[in-house]
């Protein structure tokens, strides 16, 4: 995975700063047929490097980027450099809050607490495997650097389709419908990026994960849920994991942030390279 830093800082995102601590990703993709990352992504005009920036971006000569006074931002890109090679774009510091969910009936992947690092994935006409391939690629490194270092699962990572169903964003599409071209599925991306974080851990009772839901149950099959806040909890009991509705029965941590007391959903149970047992 090819990396370059190209900061926003002309951009509307950037100078509200907004400021959040993360606890999850959110993987978009563009909805245009542009896969050239210099239509999105240009450095400031003060950036000390952005000479080699245009050479490597290419410059938009129409002005329509997302350094500027424009309602959209992301932490990072993945797209076509201007030699048609694909590489990984970071526009934003992953400290600020982005613009790239909207909202939905139960609030924004965008700001505290639910925050959401977010990418946007320069869409083609979403016919060429070989850009598809290598974009998916660079998807799948990103997510796992990113839960590395932030000590998360790879449950924590939604397209924006799924942060919609959720009701945290607004009624999108995308990562879902170029993945479905090519036979895949959020679930598969998910699993690829497990088996680059963590392929022999698998959590255990006694472990303490990172909540990153805010539902929990009385029950592993439960129909209807009461809220609760994310947080570091404690796994207490595992029922039938891949087979029951809640299969984690959590404790919230003290001082964790969470009050979790309850049977939550699997993909609300981060990885936490801090677990500890016996807690």
């Amino acid at each position: 995975m090819r990396k370059i830093e190209c900061m926003h800082t002309e951009s509307s995102c950037y100078r509200r700063g907004e400021q959040a601590a993360p606890v999850g990703i959110v993987v978009h993709s563009t909805g245009v047929n542009q896969p050239l990352l210099g239509r999105y992504v240009q450095p400031s005009s003060d950036d000390p490097d952005r000479e080699e920036l245009l050479r490597l971006l290419g410059k938009n000569r129409n002005g329509n980027h997302w350094n500027r006074d424009v309602k959209k931002a992301v932490h990072y890109m993945i797209g076509r450099l201007d030699d048609g090679s694909v590489a990984v774009v970071q526009t934003l510091p992953e400290t600020i809050c982005a613009w790239g969910t909207g909202s939905g009936k139960r609030g924004s992947y965008n700001y505290h607490p639910n925050a959401h690092l977010q990418f946007e994935v320069c869409e083609d006409g979403l016919n060429d495997r070989s850009y598809f391939n290598a974009c998916y690629l660079a998807a799948v490194e990103l997510c796992a650097e990113l839960c590395r270092r932030y000590g998360w699962r790879e449950s924590v990572i939604v397209s924006h389709k799924e942060a919609y169903r959720r009701g945290y964003a607004s009624n999108h599409a995308d990562i879902d419908h170029w993945l479905k071209r090519f036979g895949m599925t959020m679930q598969d991306m998910r699993e690829d990026v497990r088996r680059m974080i963590a392929p022999e851990r698998e959590i255990e009772v006694g472990d303490t994960v990172e909540f990153v839901g805010d539902t929990h149950y009385t029950n592993a099959n439960a129909a209807t849920g009461k809220p609760c806040r994310p947080g570091k909890a404690v796994v207490k009991q595992i029922y039938r994991l891949g087979k029951s509705k809640h299969p984690y029965l959590l404790k919230a941590v003290g001082g964790g942030g969470s009050n979790v007391y309850g049977w939550v959903n699997e993909e609300d149970v981060g990885y936490s390279e801090q677990m500890t047992e016996g807690v």
